[in-house]
């Protein structure tokens, strides 16, 4: 008898066990292309963009990379993503950067626009909360947030790092 339990135990141990096991990674609807930005917060346009002046943010896109009026051409390894893409210094980490495409749409032509703290698309009005809320839609319409990319900032030298995630 104590050998059925102590069978059955391990049986369930190791079913449990699997199924915690299944590692599955979330894929974006909207497609991959390749994006690679390097930001030195200590020189021109881009000084004062530091983790200290929340709600401030550049984009980059096919134009350039725009920051307070002004575009820096992009050079030629840096790439924007696939409808461009925002850098958010946001209220809980240094900086957030997202896809301007809506995941709703996926008009690369029509990207989002930036209001306040949120990315809206220009055709169904979705609002992407990307000051407190990782990219997630506000309305309801949308069922997926934005493409969300990996920064890595480092203080010491100012220098801040975009990529895929």
């Amino acid at each position: 008898m104590i050998q059925i339990r102590k069978y059955i135990c391990l049986l369930t141990a190791s079913v449990l066990l699997s199924a915690c096991g299944g590692y599955t990674t979330y894929k974006s609807a909207v497609p991959d292309a390749p994006i690679h930005l390097e930001i030195n917060t200590n020189v021109g346009m881009y000084v004062g963009f530091v983790p200290e002046h929340v709600t401030t943010y550049l984009i980059a896109n096919e134009s350039g990379i725009h920051l307070n009026g002004i575009t820096q051409p992009l050079t030629v390894q840096e790439a924007y993503g696939y409808a461009g893409t925002v850098v958010y210094i946001d209220g809980f980490h240094p900086y957030a950067a997202y896809d301007l495409c809506c995941p709703h749409c996926l008009l690369r032509n029509q990207p989002c626009t930036i209001e306040m703290m949120f990315a809206v698309c220009p055709t169904c009005h979705e609002e992407y909360d990307i000051y407190l809320g990782n990219g997630v839609p506000t309305h309801g319409i949308a069922t997926e947030p934005l493409k969300q990319y990996m920064t890595t900032y480092n203080a010491a030298t100012g220098r801040l790092f975009v990529g895929p995630r």
